[in-house]
């Protein structure tokens, strides 16, 4: 399945082909607009990711929707500055390379993901993608839908025995602009229980200010305490 998506968001003729679900469109542009799902059907009582999935007479308890209709979007929420949660990177620890397929109201995309460097107190995780965005600027992305590529890196780095730095960078640019997200933390430990975190969050839009570029710059210092 992961195969499958990368070779068709790569650019192969296979996603120009129609799905039985809407015979009358590219298979991509049925997807994105929600009119037929390459998910299997559940006819289990309680299904994972229901939300996604087209009703049956098995697991529909309401109306089915109108013929065409999409999806209601939840209003976007903009994560915590500290949270510094850019992109799933993490892999099996057994493990050097992965391949992660997504599928969501606000895109569909799969990446390829390996990790670059691994020893004590130094990881490096890369990740490079393709995909299709569907809402503009969901999710840190760019600002029109269509077809997109998505690469990042997370680098977490012991700098004493005392401090780390986190670093994540996601990099995500489309038909009209280029998203760039850059968030870097430092932790001090400045007693057992207690930690000095420090954040500093950079956005930059190649599309903002008429198209000259603009960049947003955002930090906090909090001291944080175990029990």
């Amino acid at each position: 399945m992961s195969t499958a998506w990368w070779l068709a968001l790569a650019g192969l003729p296979v996603f120009q082909h129609p799905l039985p679900e809407s015979p009358g469109e590219p298979a991509l542009v049925a997807i994105a607009a929600g009119r037929a799902s390459l998910r299997m059907p559940c006819y289990e009582l309680v299904c994972p990711d229901a939300e996604w999935m087209a009703p049956t007479r098995y697991t529909a308890l309401r109306a089915p929707k109108a013929p065409g209709a999409l999806p209601r979007l939840r209003p976007m929420r903009t994560p915590l500055l500290a949270t510094r949660s850019i992109t799933s990177l993490s892999a099996p620890t057994s493990r050097r390379d992965w391949i992660n397929s997504e599928i969501s109201n606000t895109k569909i995309g799969t990446s390829y993901g390996f990790e670059a460097l691994r020893r004590p107190g130094t990881d490096l995780r890369v990740q490079l993608g393709t995909g299709y965005r569907i809402v503009p600027y969901a999710d840190y992305g760019t600002a029109m839908p269509g077809p997109i590529a998505r690469g990042g890196f997370v680098l977490s780095q012991d700098l004493s025995d005392r401090a780390r730095l986190d670093q994540q960078v996601m990099v995500e640019t489309g038909r009209r602009n280029t998203y760039v997200r850059q968030t870097i933390g430092v932790d001090v430990t400045v007693a057992p229980q207690w930690t000095l975190r420090s954040d500093l969050e950079m956005r930059h839009d190649s599309a903002a200010n008429n198209g000259k570029g603009a960049t947003d710059t955002e930090g906090s210092v909090k001291l944080r305490y175990s029990f």
